[in-house]
């Protein structure tokens, strides 16, 4: 189980490389103008405002204030007084090089603040989650009871499938924050689901004696 979860986490940090490596600025800001459009159309207007302003708050707490972000930049790209002070190399990489690093160090913040914007979307949605697993949750332990008291044998197999869906409903959700296209904002909701209902059938299937 450790070494799947390493590897998981090994292929989503693979897929972050790979977006800040490969796509473009333009595309990125594309993306997030088409998200944008989703959120008003599904949240509306106001919401998606909030939303936004949640998710820059947090941003700029996390990598503006602190000066990571700026650190990063000025890490990979000289500033112009040190060009000046490397005599002979002032203009190395000035008009190929370093455009290119500043792009992609763009697109790698521009994905990590769509990264907090989602995960803050996400969030809106946790008090729809705890009213939606409560029936599943009950729905699971009144069938396992009715199993403890008939004799009812429960199922290995749907207990570790269900497990594996809640593991991989978790692992796609993580996935989701980094994806170099829109997602649509009902993709949360029906993720809800999906976890609700492998909840249910993993506490239906538990051993009678744990």
């Amino acid at each position: 189980m450790t070494r799947n979860l390493l590897f998981s986490l090994m292929l989503w940090l693979l897929e972050v490389i790979l977006v800040a490596s490969f796509v473009s600025d333009r595309w990125t800001r594309e993306l997030q103008r088409a998200e944008d459009q989703m959120m008003i159309g599904y949240f509306g207007a106001d919401k998606e405002s909030q939303i936004s302003h949640t998710a820059q708050r947090w941003f700029d707490r996390l990598f503006v204030s602190t000066g990571i972000r700026d650190s990063v930049f000025r890490y990979f790209i000289p500033t112009e007084r040190e060009r000046q002070m490397s005599k002979g190399f002032e203009d190395v990489g000035r008009n190929d090089l370093f455009p290119f690093i500043e792009s992609r160090l763009n697109v790698l913040w521009d994905t990590i603040f769509q990264m907090i914007k989602r995960l803050t979307t996400a969030c809106t949605w946790l008090p729809y989650l705890a009213a939606a697993m409560q029936p599943f949750v009950v729905d699971g332990l009144v069938r396992r009871k009715i199993s403890q008291t008939n004799f009812d044998y429960p199922s290995p197999m749907a207990h570790r499938y269900s497990l594996y869906l809640i593991l991989g409903a978790l692992y796609l959700l993580l996935v989701s924050l980094t994806l170099p296209f829109p997602i649509p904002p009902q993709a949360v909701p029906l993720g809800v689901f999906v976890v609700a209902y492998a909840v249910n059938v993993l506490l239906a299937n538990t051993q009678k004696r744990v």
